[in-house]
């Protein structure tokens, strides 16, 4: 595209979650490469607002403490929501983008000081009822990846093509990472019960690492995930693990240091495969096909045979007593051999 169009001034509302975001950054980088001189705002969750600023299209990151302020409910929230919204039209918007297509963002979309606001048809939406509160809305189908649905909205809206090749923009951050070759990072956590892998399993698949000659490094985030780590490095001394909670950014120099990452349905899954490291993520409850990992270096691995109730989308799982932690069927059926052998394929073709 010409460098000569005037400058247009977009607000993004895309506020959560984590994968989600690494799933918006390849439809900023082909925005920014149809207009160069746009200007880009971008209106998300407070905590990760430090992921949204390593996009260089990215000119301001806007924070909002909308889960806060829902789950608070009160006066405080209310009135911390309504000096947020001043601010926020504080500034006009050539155009508004809700990429997330959910009655809550629409309304945060609305709240902007904007010409139009664009998103995606009743069809479309996540939730049809935003449509109503867009000006432009366009059809973009729902059986697709979720990082082209993204792509395909922005540009339909901007009158582009995307190209081929997907850029997620943020590895210039980690220029200064150095590869380690012999260097695995294991990402053993995740928000549901039903995501997780066993113990066993990963002591497992760290042993054969190891025994390949491999470093493995065990990323916690929790108590919980800290305890299993523990449990891993009991039956595997080699293996080692942060001492600390990391930050986000430290995380990810991690991740690019990484020769390989095997991790479950988690945002730090995503963001490995954002970062260009041959990752492999497991899937059982949840399915990979519209929010897995993308990408020929990243591989989604489910049970060789999927189980009749898969995906279920439950947090808890049926064939399990109320409030088990064990391991459901469908994960438990990933035997740690093959994740071994995809992610070597996956290291040797990288």
């Amino acid at each position: 595209m010409e460098n000569t169009r005037p400058p247009i001034k977009i607000l993004l509302v895309k506020m959560s979650s984590m994968g989600d975001i690494f799933h918006t950054f390849p439809a900023i980088s082909d925005l920014k490469a149809n207009y160069p001189n746009v200007i880009i705002d971008w209106v998300v969750e407070d905590g990760f607002k430090e992921i949204v600023d390593w996009h260089p299209a990215i000119h301001k990151a806007i924070p909002i403490s909308l889960r806060r302020w829902m789950k608070e409910r009160g006066g405080k929230s209310w009135r911390e929501f309504k000096a947020w919204k001043k601010n926020l039209q504080s500034e006009h918007y050539d155009v508004v983008i809700d990429a997330q297509g959910l009655l809550k963002s629409a309304l945060i979309a609305k709240s902007a000081n904007a010409t139009v606001i664009k998103g995606f048809n009743g069809k479309s939406a996540r939730e049809p009822i935003a449509s109503l509160f867009y000006k432009e809305r366009f059809d973009v189908k729902k059986s697709q990846h979720a990082v082209e649905r993204t792509r395909q909205l922005l540009g339909q809206a901007f009158g582009y093509t995307p190209a081929p090749t997907l850029n997620f923009g943020i590895n210039q951050n980690f220029s200064h990472v150095t590869k380690k070759l012999r260097k695995l990072m294991f990402i053993i956590g995740t928000s549901w019960v039903t995501k997780l892998w066993s113990t066993y399993h990963w002591q497992r698949l760290t042993a054969i690492a190891l025994e390949e000659g491999y470093d493995v490094e065990i990323m916690w985030g929790s108590t919980e995930e800290r305890a299993i780590a523990d449990s891993i490095i009991a039956a595997c001394p080699q293996a080692t693990r942060p001492l600390q909670r990391m930050t986000i950014t430290a995380i990810a120099e991690k991740l690019v240091e990484a020769a390989g990452v095997i991790g479950l349905d988690t945002g730090f899954s995503h963001l490995a495969g954002a970062l260009e490291t041959p990752t492999i993520a497991l899937y059982g409850a949840t399915s990979p096909v519209k929010v897995g990992l993308i990408g020929n270096h990243t591989s989604n691995l489910q049970v060789e045979q999927p189980l009749a109730c898969m995906p279920c989308h439950k947090r808890h799982c049926k064939w399990l007593p109320e409030n088990s932690h064990d391991t459901p069927p469908c994960m438990n059926g990933i035997k740690p051999f093959n994740v071994w052998s995809t992610l070597k394929t996956k290291i040797a073709a990288a």
